[in-house]
């Protein structure tokens, strides 16, 4: 999809030289998805200890032995 957007020339060129792109729009949709898996992250690391989830050594043994992820 082409879209205009009004960014920095040094922003650019910085994202540009972490990613190791010579292509703007490469290197920029690199940095959107670091962002993206950084929030979500975030997001799972604040509901550590706020959920109550306990699992059995024999609950994991069943679940590899489905296989498919279907409960029986």
């Amino acid at each position: 999809m082409r879209t205009t957007l009004n960014i920095s020339d040094d922003i650019l060129k910085e994202v540009e030289e972490i990613y190791n792109k010579k292509n703007k729009s490469k290197a920029v949709e690199e940095a959107l998805k670091d962002a993206i898996r950084n929030k979500r992250m975030s997001a799972l690391k604040s509901l550590k200890k706020k959920i109550d989830f306990e699992v059995e050594p024999e609950d994991i043994e069943k679940m590899r032995s489905l296989g498919d992820g279907t409960p029986e």
